[in-house]
């Protein structure tokens, strides 16, 4: 069975972004993800900002730690 979890975004371009993302082992969700960083507008080339999993407030928000950025070929 699929759950949720809501996630919130620390440092770099979605610095207090906050969302709900899919939980599948055990409440525990993804350890890392990436998104295209919002500049230079649609450019496919554009880097991505990675996001790892950093820890979970007491409240049960899972919180992400800024990791860089990484280039995506198209």
């Amino acid at each position: 069975m699929e759950q949720h979890v809501y996630a919130e975004l620390i440092g770099g371009p979605e610095d207090g972004r906050s969302f709900i993302i899919p939980a599948v082992d055990e409440d525990l969700p993804m350890g890392e993800f990436a998104f295209p960083s919002p500049r230079d507008g649609e450019d496919p080339c554009s880097p991505y900002a990675c996001y790892n999993r950093r820890d979970q407030r007491a409240d049960g928000v899972w919180r992400y730690q800024y990791a860089g950025e990484q280039n995506v070929a198209p």
